[in-house]
């Protein structure tokens, strides 16, 4: 069973370090090791003095390292919904770059570095994984974010999908104002799957937990406990 260590803490208290240095200890030990940042502003790269991208790289035995390129991802898994955004406020007068910009929605980036995290996971091929988190208040965010997306796939995709299937053929013929097709919901859909999958992995203490990184400063350790308070 594969195990996964999330590090995180306030900026610029050596989180990436003590995570690079806890996956090369497992690793020296004789697990297969995985260390991949969602952070992004990546530093692991630098901890390991190695070039890392957007796959696993192995940089000791039984360690491999990854940058995840949440940008790229965004694209694979977010293109149907995307398109069919940019074309609803097209219709609605928005420019085109300004559009693009609208539809990259806060938090998406980090949805689909957890998505990635799920599948390594899943995938059997490591003993640990270890992630280098952004600072605090961005990995609470991330960890929020499977419910959230739970909700709105729940109380809208739902029914509006029955909506847009009796509505289609009438606004295409009045104003032709664009409709989502089955692809847009299916996208959602499946990412709301995976999601699910996601919450499952991160709630069970058998296999997740969390390490917050401090320093000795006042300010350090008082986000720290507060970290600790939301995430009980």
């Amino acid at each position: 069973m594969t195990r996964i260590l999330l590090f995180t803490g306030k900026g610029g208290v050596g989180k990436t370090t003590v995570a690079a240095a806890t996956a090369a200890r497992a690793a020296a030990r004789g697990l297969e090791v995985l260390v991949t940042s969602t952070d992004p502003a990546h530093s692991l790269a630098d901890a390991f003095d190695v070039p890392l991208g957007d796959g696993p790289t192995r940089v000791a035995t039984n360690l491999q390292a990854q940058q995840i390129d949440a940008q790229a991802r965004l694209e694979r898994h977010w293109k149907e919904v995307r398109d069919y955004l940019v074309e609803l406020l097209a219709w609605g007068g928005v420019g085109e770059l300004q559009a693009e910009e609208l539809v990259l929605l806060p938090g998406l980036d980090e949805l689909f570095a957890l998505i990635d995290l799920h599948r390594q996971v899943e995938s059997g091929a490591y003993d640990l994984v270890v992630v280098d988190c952004a600072p605090t208040a961005e990995t609470l965010r991330l960890l929020a974010l499977p419910d959230a997306l739970r909700w709105y796939v729940d109380r809208i995709l739902a029914p509006g999908r029955r909506v847009a299937r009796v509505i289609r053929p009438v606004t295409s013929r009045v104003g032709g104002i664009p409709v989502p097709e089955d692809d847009v919901f299916g996208a959602v859909e499946r990412i709301h799957g995976e999601l699910a999958a996601v919450h499952a992995l991160l709630q069970d203490a058998a296999r997740t937990s969390v390490r917050l990184v401090v320093n000795p400063e006042r300010m350090v350790i008082a986000e720290a406990l507060r970290t600790a308070t939301s995430l009980s």
